[in-house]
């Protein structure tokens, strides 16, 4: 197990947009190189969404987060499985790419479910963890 780390709520946001952002271009690249019509892109993005935002609350409910003596800074407990989401997330994608001789349309929907899955389930335990470290920074000392 991991030693959970000391990290500030305004930091703790930086590696969750940097891999939106990273996603979102992979989606775009994605699309330039083998286009789908926009509503099969949304509807691999919205489907791949639904499937990780419950995910990413259980991994929220289940971290460990504990305010510090200093405001704005909290312990967070450290978790190898974001990242392992994230990758396992594009290993698929690759996967579905490589067995499909075809890359159509289908094979982008799925590859954009996959990673809207990993980005959502991220930004929702994210944003799970945060309103625990809210909830307990301003709860009055017993």
């Amino acid at each position: 197990m991991m030693r959970p780390q000391r990290i500030s709520v305004t930091r703790m946001w930086v590696s969750p947009i940097i891999l939106c952002a990273l996603t979102a271009w992979v989606i775009y690249a994605n699309n330039m190189l083998n286009p789908a019509p926009p509503l099969e892109i949304a509807f691999g993005v919205i489907v791949g969404g639904i499937a990780g935002l419950p995910f990413g609350i259980l991994r929220g409910v289940h971290t460990d987060v504990r305010p510090t003596d200093r405001p704005g800074v909290m312990y967070l407990g450290s978790s190898w499985v974001t990242i392992v989401i994230f990758a396992a997330a594009f290993g698929l994608r690759y996967a579905v790419r490589a067995l499909m001789p075809l890359r159509g349309s289908l094979t982008a929907t799925i590859g954009d479910a996959l990673l809207a899955f990993a980005i959502v389930f991220i930004g929702a335990s994210y944003f799970v963890i945060f309103r625990k470290y809210e909830e307990l920074a301003h709860k009055p000392a017993a």
